[in-house]
């Protein structure tokens, strides 16, 4: 590969050195490389890359952070023709599975075309309220339903392609994909997936009820999650997560659609480690 383009965080990459860095050395290979920053200098908070910024012919897309700076990056450019792979500075590096220290021996891999693709599936959540759709989000690893703050448990409605499943009491609804089988999924007690793998998984956290577990729904299911109603509901509480990231109050009502999406991601995988 001779043309990339790097994603940094600049939280934990200070004055973009490590991106400098990375960018010196594929240079020095006679390769295209274009940086970009995800994070707002003022707000500090995550920015979305407009895919139309990345140049035409890119082969591959850099992150440098963590695990969620990948997770972030992947969200707009998911379809854009390219092989993803994540450089770790941050505290979680499953995802981004490049180390510091095998950084140059990482980024020969690249160059030499010395690694493995997987194709990862991913999930379009919608949220719907009161009948009107309020925003379409895709995500790689996770959709969670958790109720927030409030100490008392929630009540959630789950229908399956139109037929209702069962309805849940409980702290929360967590719908996986492979990919985000190993993360709280994986924590809650639901099982582990092959990352290749085409399939959904709904895991309800503390759930009270004695049946309570875990169900695997193929590529071509449709779930609807309805936040239910409860006497001790506090209006404000119940929150929608987004691989983790984007966080979304909900009211009782609301539906949550949750369908695989129709795009999905390229991770290049530099060796040979089991996703266990």
């Amino acid at each position: 590969m001779k043309n990339f383009c790097i994603i940094t965080n600049s939280r934990k990459d200070k004055d973009m050195e490590t991106a400098q860095a990375v960018k010196s050395f594929l240079e020095s290979h006679d390769c295209e490389v274009k940086v970009f920053d995800n994070v707002d200098k003022i707000t500090n908070e995550y920015v979305m890359i407009d895919p139309k910024e990345i140049p035409e012919g890119c082969e591959c897309i850099i992150t440098i952070g963590g695990d969620g700076t990948l997770l972030h990056a992947v969200k707009g450019l998911n379809q854009v023709d390219c092989v993803f792979v994540g450089l770790n500075k941050g505290n979680m590096g499953f995802l981004a599975e490049i180390s510091m220290d095998d950084m140059e021996e990482s980024l020969k891999k690249l160059l030499d075309d010395d690694f493995k693709v997987e194709e990862r599936m991913m999930l379009k959540a919608t949220l719907i309220h009161d009948g009107k759709v309020v925003q379409s989000t895709d995500v790689l690893n996770d959709v969670v339903l958790h109720r927030g703050a409030e100490i008392s448990v929630s009540n959630y409605i789950v229908h399956v392609n139109g037929d209702l499943l069962n309805r849940y009491t409980g702290d929360g609804i967590i719908v996986a994909t492979p990919t985000g089988s190993t993360a709280y999924n994986y924590s809650a007690g639901g099982p582990m997936a092959r990352p290749d793998s085409h399939l959904m998984i709904m895991t309800p956290v503390c759930s009270h009820a004695l049946g309570s577990r875990s169900i695997i729904f193929s590529k071509n299911d449709v779930l609807e999650i309805e936040i239910g109603e409860d006497r001790k509901y506090n209006q404000e509480s119940r929150c929608l997560s987004l691989d983790g990231d984007e966080v979304i109050k909900v009211v009782a009502g609301d539906v949550i659609k949750i369908e695989p999406d129709l795009n999905s991601i390229k991770i290049a995988k530099l060796d040979e480690s089991s996703f266990v």
